[in-house]
Formats: structure tokens, sequence, C-alpha cells
């Protein structure tokens, strides 16, 4: 699996003293954070369950814009509100 960009909000003088840490074991800090969060993957199953009851509850509530495409629903969306 590939590595994914990651947005935190930290407090500054946490984000400096950790980017220190890092300097210090010559790590980056996406690095230092990485090893903290992995034993977390280690908890969770490889591959978890689609929510189960969701998938029972799927394509049980036709109501009449399910017959339609997307395309045809932003139409009617468009004409309700600008009159188009």
């Amino acid at each position: 699996m590939g590595k994914v960009k990651l947005t935190l909000t930290v407090d500054e003088r946490v984000v400096a003293s950790a980017k220190l840490l890092a300097r210090q074991q010559r790590k980056s800090l996406s690095a230092m954070i990485e090893e903290l969060l992995n034993p977390v993957s280690s908890v969770l199953p490889e591959t978890a369950p689609a929510m189960p009851g969701a998938l029972q509850l799927r394509g049980i509530a036709k109501g009449s814009l399910s017959q339609k495409t997307d395309r045809q629903i932003r139409a009617m969306m468009y004409k309700d509100r600008y009159g188009l």
C-alpha cells in the first residue's frame, strides 16, 4: 500500500518539540508519526468488513428518482432552482 498525505492540527510547541526530536534521531517527522501510528494498523484487520447492515438495506428504497440517471436528477434540480 502506498503513502498518503495527512493533515493534522497540532499545537505549535508540540510540533517544534517533535521536529527537534526527529532531527536528533535523524528521522523525518513523518517517519516518527508513522512509527507512532503503526501499532494501530496491527490492531485492525487488513480488510475491515463493509457495513453488513447497510449492505442488506441497499436497494430496498425505491423512490421516484431511483430510475433516473444523475444527469436527469441534476437537470431537475437546476429547473427547480433556476427555472431552466
